[in-house]
């Protein structure tokens, strides 16, 4: 462990450390919980985080879950009673405010749009088979309506009152449809992308439609004459809304095209899921604002989510539904932001909050919820796990807020809180020592009061992380790299000095010290490379070995946090090398003569093996001499090589041998030869 304090600030990309220079203690640490994307991920229970980074008291909701339904896709309401659009059977459900029945059966996959026509009948838009179904209000009996031309999937269904027509937006074709009231689909417009996802309209006949993979927003006048209001990025704009002259739009970036989870089980086979959800991966997701004259303006960017819905309120923020993890924000006119609404489900996939009884509905798996009017009393906040990386001791827990806020921590030893986790404490009523058992993972739950003016602002907890041993392995010695333009078969040149390297392995990242030692292969006595005064922190050395015999040796690292801790919580652990060969010396020409037009001899050496052995005459060209049994693969090896035909006179022969170290012995030998 380190003995400066550390502060870990949490945030959705992960942890940064920063530190503060002290030497008086072991380590102490904390999480520092202080921004809005801290705040963002941890859990909401009534409560709101702010993207001032402030939490407060949130939404009232209700919830109805629809048994054995994973995904709740599209809504509509008529007075008191609400219809849910669902998959993957395809019904539609009736709920009263208090119980959800089954209403409707179309036969499809999913009933992907809903829309109330001027007669009171309701329509359903379905996928993978491209139809519009009629539902009568009053007994549920469902009958195809409209199956416009190409289409596959019925993304949007919007009613225009001036029109008196049902716009459809479909797929693959990316085509925009008014069927009449016969269910006569007449085409408004074939766009360039592939589906027409979303669609609404400014009462006055004319209609707005967002498109996938390009992401624009269309603007279909009542001549039914196409302008591009914006192009976004990304690739689709799942969701927009018009109201009160403004467009809010979705923005998606997306890697699969809307639609692909939805396979054919094969020839005459219905189309099955691929899974219970309108992704198979979430995506990234801008939520912007488009004013009366035109202007496009972003608000909100997350890479961690989508938007799946989009709706202006009453109160003139705009509403945004999450793709990821069941979120609904709340966006102001200055693009501040909050988390409205933070549900068990998933996915938020479609909003009514307009409506008599605001309401919106989830997918994986399927649930209604109503908004209740008012703040929640006694609102929570729980943070994510929180990682100390190590077994540890909590230390104090304070806060920053107003109002009464009472805290409680519960730890354990797994990412994801379980029945292995202690429970909750007891309320932590002012700041103070945290009582839950030591451990890895902690979470902090914040209960605001009976209040609506309470706030949560800042959280910070200490804790002393368990010490970790650093361990050495896998020590080595090499020589120092070759010089250039040795060439490759060259023996390396002579040198005393071994690269020492070893690995180590330090969990907590705790400044290390090394010592190193050695003793001679086959002995037991070890003799320390340097002085105690020489301090090494780095995980290697040069050793230079010019003062030791030539033979085997095995080198022991030993590595401690003693730089970090006290005595008593020091660790150390030591690891050693295989013997290492130190051969300094060079190897010896003996028993070198001449006889019968031959040169014969022996290199011997202490270690070897012997690497090279050349011979020269008359200071020629050096060639190769190999020994008697063709292989250098010894500490001794004899050779016995023609001179063949010498002009008459004195000659000079010249022997040279090379170990593996590169040590190099030379000897000569004169001979005369007659005509």
């Amino acid at each position: 462990m380190n003995i400066s304090k550390t502060t870990i600030r949490i945030g959705l990309a992960g942890l940064v450390l920063a530190t503060s220079a002290s030497v008086a203690a072991v380590t102490t640490q904390s999480f520092v919980l202080d921004s809005a994307d801290a705040f963002f991920a941890g859990e909401l229970e009534g409560a709101a985080v702010h993207s001032d980074g402030s939490v407060r008291a949130g939404a009232v909701t209700t919830r109805t879950g629809l048994d054995n339904v994973p995904l709740a896709y599209s809504v509509a309401q008529r007075g008191s009673a609400m219809f849910i659009g669902t998959g993957t059977n395809g019904v539609v459900y009736r709920f009263d405010g208090k119980n959800a029945k089954a209403f409707a059966r179309t036969g499809e996959l999913l009933v992907a749009s809903l829309a109330f026509g001027r007669d009171g009948e309701l329509y359903a838009g379905t996928l993978p088979s491209g139809h519009v179904y009629r539902i009568d209000a009053k007994s549920g009996k469902a009958k195809r309506f409209s199956s416009p031309a190409g289409a596959k999937h019925i993304w949007a269904l919007h009613y225009d009152k001036k029109r008196g027509q049902l716009i459809a937006g479909t797929g693959p074709e990316g085509k925009v449809f008014a069927i009449d009231s016969i269910g006569r689909a007449k085409l408004l417009h074939k766009a360039e992308a592939s589906h027409i996802m979303t669609l609404s309209g400014d009462g006055k006949g004319t209609i707005y439609a967002g498109t996938s993979d390009k992401a624009l927003v269309l603007r279909i006048r009542p001549s039914n004459r196409t302008e591009v209001v914006h192009d976004f990025p990304g690739n689709e704009v799942t969701a927009l809304d018009y109201h009160d002259g403004k467009l809010a739009v979705a923005a998606n970036t997306f890697k699969t095209p809307p639609g692909s989870q939805f396979k054919p089980s094969g020839a005459g086979k219905p189309a099955t899921p691929a899974r219970p959800a309108t992704r198979p991966r979430p995506g990234s997701g801008e939520l912007w604002r488009v004013d009366a004259d035109g202007r496009a303006e972003m608000l909100v960017s997350r890479k961690d989510t989508h938007f799946t819905a989009v709706q202006w309120g009453n109160d003139g923020a705009i509403y945004a539904g999450g793709g990821h993890e069941g979120r609904i924000l709340r966006v102001e006119a200055d693009a501040s932001y909050s988390i409205w609404v933070d549900v068990e489900e998933r996915q938020v996939l479609a909003l009514d909050l307009r409506s008599q009884n605001p309401s919106f509905v989830t997918g994986d798996s399927a649930a209604i919820y109503r908004v209740q009017s008012g703040t929640r009393r006694g609102a929570v906040w729980t943070s994510k796990a929180l990682d100390a990386r190590f077994a540890s001791k909590w230390g104090r827990l304070t806060w920053r807020g107003r109002g009464r806020i009472v805290f409680q921590t519960r730890s354990g030893n797994t990412q994801e809180p379980g029945d292995t986790w202690s429970g909750w404490s007891k309320d932590l009523k002012q700041p103070g020592a945290v009582a839950s058992p030591a451990g890895r993972f902690i979470q902090v739950r914040a209960k605001l009061p009976k209040d609506d003016s309470a706030e949560l602002r800042a959280v910070e907890l200490f804790y002393l992380p368990q010490n970790q041993r650093a361990r050495v392995s896998d020590v080595q010695g090499s020589r120092p790299p070759s010089k250039r333009g040795e060439a490759p078969r060259q023996p390396p040149s002579p040198t005393t000095l071994l690269d020492l390297t070893w690995k180590v392995d330090n969990p907590d990242r705790d400044p290390l010290r090394y010592r190193i030692a050695y003793r001679e292969d086959g002995q037991s006595v070890w003799r320390d490379m340097f002085g105690e005064d020489s301090v090494l922190i780095e995980p290697k050395y040069t050793w230079n070995t010019g003062s030791i015999p030539d033979g085997y040796y095995v080198v022991r690292v030993d590595a401690s946090d003693e730089q970090a801790n006290p005595d008593e919580l020091t660790l150390r652990s030591s690891a050693e090398s295989e013997p290492i060969r130190v051969d300094n010396h060079p190897p010896r020409i003996e028993q070198l003569k001449v006889h019968k037009g031959r040169v014969k001899g022996r290199v011997v050496d202490e270690l070897g093996p012997i690497a090279r052995i050349q011979m020269s005459i008359d200071a020629g060209t050096w060639r190769d001499v190999f020994p008697t049994d063709s292989l250098l693969d010894s500490p001794s090896e004899a050779f016995d090589v023609t001179i063949g035909s010498l002009p008459a006179g004195s000659h000079i022969i010249a022997l040279r041998a090379f170990d593996a170290s590169g040590n190099q012995a030379n000897r000569e030998i004169t001979v005369r030869t007659r005509k």
